[in-house]
């Protein structure tokens, strides 16, 4: 995909790809039981490699579960750091705030980290994605660079991640699953349109 990949075409592309809807059963289901959803997380982790290798939006298959369960690992690293982390710090901050009758600036906060970490953790999954290094995760400066360069045009795409997130929050196993497939799969393409274009121009 050599244009600049727009948000509504990639959401419809991905969407009827074949088996998209069993596919996002299976990793809904999954991503309920703890310990098992590192097999979602595989998923993921695989869909974002597959994305950016291909240049288009693509499903893996469901197979090789060991192999599933350390790619899991490898995605739970980046997930932990740079989406839960942000957001369970923005949540004690949003109860403290609370707590001193600031409920409604709190709310406004926690959901604006949720976005924000949503972004961040998607520039440091595609930033791992090049080398396959967890040192890569280490230089902070560079993925918040990438965040806020693409920022922009990640709003629409997160606030829909998040709509689904609060949406389906009793599924929040298919709301997560199908949040991240969506929202991976335009990241990766965003990220790697601009690193053809810096290949190509040097």
């Amino acid at each position: 995909m050599k244009e600049t990949p727009i948000f509504e075409e990639i959401f419809h592309r991905l969407i009827k790809l074949p088996g998209f809807w069993v596919k996002l059963l299976i990793g809904g289901f999954l991503s309920f039981v703890p310990i098992v959803n590192l097999f979602a997380f595989g998923y993921l982790y695989r869909l974002s490699r597959a994305v950016r290798k291909l240049g288009q939006p693509v499903l893996p298959t469901w197979g090789d579960w060991p192999g599933l369960f350390m790619d899991g690992l490898r995605f739970a690293v980046v997930w932990l750091a740079y989406w839960l982390l942000p957001v369970l710090l923005a949540g004690l901050i949003t109860w403290l705030l609370t707590e001193i009758s600031l409920g409604a600036l709190a709310n406004v906060f926690f959901l604006a980290i949720v976005l924000l970490s949503t972004v961040l953790f998607s520039s440091a999954l595609y930033r791992y994605n090049m080398r396959k290094d967890f040192q890569d995760l280490l230089d902070l400066p560079l993925i918040l660079r990438m965040t806020w360069m693409e920022l922009p045009r990640m709003i629409v795409p997160a606030f829909v991640f998040l709509g689904l997130f609060v949406l389906l929050l009793p599924f929040y196993g298919f709301a997560l699953f199908g949040g991240f497939m969506m929202f991976i799969t335009y990241t990766s393409l965003r990220y790697r349109s601009i690193e053809q274009k810096q290949s190509v121009s040097l």
